[in-house]
């Protein structure tokens, strides 16, 4: 597999910045030029649809060059790092590269509970589901300003999320698609970002080639095809937060060149790992860590992470030292490490490595 590294400057934080600028909203990122354009045609209706785990791969291995999504690519973008659910989306919520929000991964480490915690259930990494506190650790300490409501706030237009995690809840692709629907159909100018979990959850637990993975995809294009016939003035974005590729496991605990240089449980994502090393066990730890996993991780210093830029532009959060720990491994070949015994319990599939099919989503572009 050839390493694919974040281009920043054609990425989903650039479509955020188009759209951003196109309804009044100050963005020190550089928006995607193609995007500008269209946007400046004065759509009534900007809709956004992201697609979990639908990047340009899988798109391509389950739809046909005659199907809508496939005929209306518009271009090639990048993801974030790492290109994961909860970096992207984050992104794409805020209009922040994923160094000036914090939300790098699934499990991030907090000093305030001395633990790795799951942000987005808000449990303690590892635990079977213990809360993490009283309180959403992550919204407390990694605050940030929703696009939607600085679309409202800015005036130009009204704009609401949809989707299973927004109020009210939406539990289909159809149910999204008729929500979409009724929003557009009020009258002034509109903004709608929506979401849907599949065809990631699908992949991650049945693996990318199963059945349920083609027949989910399906049913999207389905569905868009029959909402776009229900639009009018209309640009209809649609895209992903990253692909997915089907992986093998190593379990960290097997290497114990790697685990007694660490001063705590690595975090972040097991294609995308975080790790804190004992004082005075740097090169002990590099040595060991290339040794081990070399055939397929690349190790980033803190240091060489943020100067390359991995984790996006912009000012690192205040968090960053603590968030990014000593060194991040990141995946190039189809190896996840994890931190537990061995286990089956498993996931087939996962993201948030330098491959091409994990970093590389579609920009589709659909007028009515």
């Amino acid at each position: 597999m050839s390493i694919c590294y974040p281009d920043y400057s054609r990425s989903l934080l650039s479509v955020i910045a188009s759209i951003s600028a196109n309804f009044g909203v100050k963005t020190s990122h550089a928006s995607l030029p193609m995007l500008d354009a269209e946007l400046a045609r004065g759509y009534k209706n900007v809709v956004l649809m992201l697609f979990d785990g639908l990047g340009t791969e899988i798109l391509g291995r389950y739809l046909p060059p005659s199907s809508l999504l496939r005929r209306h690519v518009a271009a090639e973008i990048s993801s974030v790092f790492p290109p994961t659910t909860t970096a992207a989306t984050i992104t794409v919520e805020s209009g922040l590269a994923p160094i000036e929000h914090g939300w790098l991964g699934w499990s991030l480490y907090f000093e305030e509970i001395g633990a790795n915690v799951s942000i987005f259930p808000n449990t303690l990494s590892g635990s079977g589901g213990v809360p993490a506190a009283d309180y959403h650790v992550a919204r407390r300490y990694l605050p940030y300003e929703r696009l939607a409501d600085n679309i409202k706030s800015a005036g130009k237009a009204n704009a609401k999320i949809i989707s299973p995690f927004a109020e009210p809840a939406t539990v289909s692709v159809r149910e999204i698609c008729e929500s979409i629907e009724q929003f557009c159909a009020e009258a002034g100018k509109k903004f709608v970002y929506a979401y849907w979990p599949q065809p990631d959850e699908d992949m991650h637990i049945l693996g990318t080639s199963h059945g349920a993975v083609k027949r989910h995809i399906k049913e999207i294009e389905k569905e868009l095809d029959r909402l776009c016939g229900k639009l009018s003035d209309t640009l209809l974005i649609v895209t992903a937060d990253h692909g997915i590729i089907d992986v093998t496991w190593r379990f960290l605990p097997e290497y114990p060149g790697v685990t007694r240089c660490l001063a705590r449980t690595p975090w972040m994502e097991p294609r995308a790992m975080a790790f804190a090393v004992l004082p005075g066990h740097e090169r002990e730890f590099v040595r060991e860590f290339n040794s081990a996993f070399g055939d397929c991780f690349v190790l980033f210093s803190r240091e060489e992470a943020l100067q390359a830029g991995l984790f996006g532009p912009g000012t690192p959060h205040p968090r960053a030292n603590e968030l990014l720990g000593d060194f991040t491994a990141a995946a190039t070949g189809s190896v996840a490490i994890e931190v537990r015994e061995r286990t089956e319990d498993v996931l087939r599939a996962a993201h948030a490595g330098l491959t091409d099919a994990e970093m590389r989503v579609p920009l589709i572009l659909i007028k009515t």
